[in-house]
C-alpha cells in the first residue's frame, strides 16, 4: 500500500481553493462585463474580459503544471522503490554466478548445475524486463559514477583490471556501482 505525499495534497488543495476564487473572480467579472455591455461602456467591458482571459490562463498554467509535477512525482517513486527491491536481489544473482563458477568441469553437466543455471538465466531475464543492465568496467577507465575502487595493483593506470563485484544500472540510472582493482601505473 503507498502512502499519499501530504505536500502533494497541500498543493492540490490550495490549488482546488485558488480555482474555485478564480471561477468566482469570473463570475463577478462576468457579471460586471455585462453591467458595463448594458451601459454602453464597451471599452471597460473589453478591459475586463482581457483580465477574465488572463486569470483563466493562469489558473490553467498552474493546473497543468501541478498534474506533470504529480505525474513526475509518481514515475520516480515507481523508478525508487523499483530499484530497492532489485538492490535485494543482486546478491542473489552473485551468489548464483560465483556457484556455477566453482563447479568442476567433471559434474558441470549434471542436472542440477544445469537447474542453477536456468534460475541464473530466469532471473536475469526478469531483471532485463524491468530495465536493470549489467555494465562492463573490466578495461574501462574508472569512472566514480559507476565505479566504487576497492584496490590498486601494478597495470595501466586508472584502467579497471579486475571486477569483485559487477555493476548495475536501471533505465540508465546506476543502482549498484561496480567494485573493481584498478592498475596503479607502475
Amino acid at each position: 500500500m503507498t502512502q499519499k505525499d501530504p505536500t502533494i495534497d497541500a498543493e492540490i488543495h490550495d490549488l482546488e481553493t485558488e480555482l474555485g476564487q478564480e471561477i468566482d473572480t469570473a463570475t463577478e467579472t462576468e457579471q460586471e462585463i455585462e453591467a458595463d455591455l448594458e451601459r454602453g461602456d464597451i471599452y471597460q467591458a473589453e478591459e475586463e474580459l482581457q483580465k477574465l482571459r488572463a486569470s483563466v490562463s493562469r489558473a490553467q498554467a498552474d493546473y497543468s503544471n501541478l498534474l506533470k509535477r504529480v505525474e513526475r512525482d509518481k514515475m520516480e517513486m515507481t523508478s525508487y522503490i523499483t530499484a530497492n527491491i532489485v538492490k535485494k536481489f543482486l546478491p542473489t544473482v552473485d551468489n548464483l554466478e560465483r556457484a556455477l563458477s566453482s563447479v568442476p568441469a567433471d559434474i558441470a553437466e549434471q542436472k542440477w548445475t544445469e537447474g542453477i543455471r536456468a534460475t541464473l538465466q530466469g532471473l536475469s531475464k526478469q531483471l532485463e524486463t524491468m530495465g536493470v543492465q549489467v555494465f562492463e568496467s573490466v578495461g574501462q577507465e574508472v569512472d566514480t559514477e559507476k565505479h566504487e575502487v576497492m584496490s590498486q595493483m601494478p597495470g595501466q593506470e586508472g584502467i579497471i583490471l579486475t571486477e569483485f563485484e559487477k555493476g548495475y544500472t536501471l533505465h540508465d540510472r546506476v543502482i549498484r556501482h561496480a567494485k573493481v582493482i584498478v592498475g596503479s601505473g607502475e
